[in-house]
């Protein structure tokens, strides 16, 4: 997916049905600002509706759209790209075009190229007419090749990232996660029966407790205390049964209705359409030092175009050597620990891999990595 940046905090990615102004002053939470998408409105946030005057309702339908403008500005020294809205729009706000964006520089010619490109794209996208006062000599660089993304199957510890029989992605949870769920509730069911025998023996036993050597004021309370605590383990064993009931077990990512939906058995437990997400996060909690690289903690999440995070999957099993075949642990070492966007080339992981997998499947989502020291 093409990425270009106008300016120091805002970039536009784009692919061939899509097109996204992206806001990111704060790196770890980049803002979707515009998003035009083939054959639905034309959608932007609430800053952007009140700077450039549009409808409260943030979206403007593909009818009321006129064509894509890009042109030299004088007064701001700079290359604006903008859109002109239908006579009805004009006259609630009293001009028939908008600015989408702005390149700035001193040199007149230095982002021309770039901004006819992303011009081209939008027009593209929204199916509408692209006029320029650029030169015409000038012509949008090509789109370069796509790098080929990881081969599937992909193991993620505990998940396992597969294609189904329909052609979806499949994240299926492996069954050692259950096991270790139903072997920790077998030990706290053994506690239980250990602790409950041996306070009702010591309250119904005619030997003495004793006086010293306990941490408690009164000894007498030694029973009482075991009891609780086979209580509390029997709280944790229902606990553990309810999430073993209620977690899913894959997560369904489908590419032809754009959906991401997650399932336990035959019942979904939710699901999300892809219209509703503006990003995917990659998120991996690393070992500082080592010679092998090891991942402590690992996290897929959406996020939405309301501003929140929805886990698609978190795994918090240590993997050591984590690198995927043919990746270089000196330069993965490198990489600065701050959320930036991921790219193909860039992948050293089988998580990062499995999200960029996603983000391509619900129809060429960015996907941004967050890289943290353990």
């Amino acid at each position: 997916m093409p990425r270009i940046a106008v300016s120091a905090n805002s970039l536009v990615d784009y692919s061939a049905d899509r097109w996204r102004l992206i806001q990111v002053d704060d790196p770890a939470k980049p803002k979707l600002v515009v998003e035009a998408k083939t054959g639905l409105p034309f959608r932007y946030n609430g800053y952007f509706a009140v700077s450039r005057d549009l409808p409260e309702s943030g979206e403007i339908l593909g009818a009321d759209l006129g064509q894509v403008v890009l042109g030299w500005s004088n007064e701001s020294s700079s290359w604006q790209l903008g859109l002109t809205l239908s006579p009805e729009i004009s006259l609630a706000r009293s001009s028939r075009w908008f600015e989408l964006l702005r390149f700035t520089d001193a040199d007149a010619s230095a982002h021309e190229a770039a901004a006819m490109q992303l011009g081209t794209a939008l027009a593209n996208t929204l199916d509408i007419p692209f006029a320029s006062t650029a030169s015409a000599a000038i012509e949008p660089e090509p789109e370069p090749e796509p790098i080929a993304l990881e081969p599937l199957p992909l193991d993620l510890g505990l998940w396992r990232l597969e294609r189904g029989i329909e052609g979806e992605l499949r994240l299926e949870r492996k069954e050692r996660w259950l096991r270790a769920k139903q072997r920790q509730i077998a030990w706290y069911g053994l506690l239980t029966v250990v602790y409950l025998w041996v306070s009702f023996s010591t309250l119904t036993s005619e030997l003495g407790l004793p006086i010293a050597g306990t941490l408690i004021p009164n000894p007498a309370w030694l029973p009482y205390l075991g009891i609780a605590v086979a209580v509390l383990l029997l709280l944790a064993m229902a606990r553990l049964a309810l999430i073993i009931l209620r977690e899913p077990n894959a997560i369904i990512i489908n590419p032809y209705e754009k959906t991401i939906s997650a399932a336990r058995g035959n019942r979904q437990v939710w699901k999300v359409n892809a219209g509703g997400v503006q990003s995917i996060y990659a998120s991996e909690v690393v070992k500082k030092r080592g010679r092998k690289p090891t991942v402590f903690h690992g996290e897929i999440n959406l996020h939405l175009l309301n501003g929140r995070f929805m886990p698609v999957l978190i795994d918090k099993e240590k993997i050591v050597d984590a690198l995927l075949i043919g990746r270089d642990s000196g330069t993965d070492k490198e990489r600065s620990l701050d959320v930036h966007a991921l790219e193909p080339e860039a992948v050293s992981t089988a998580l990062q891999a499995a999200a960029l997998h996603i983000g391509v499947c619900l129809g060429e989502l960015p996907v941004w990595y967050d890289r943290r020291l353990k």
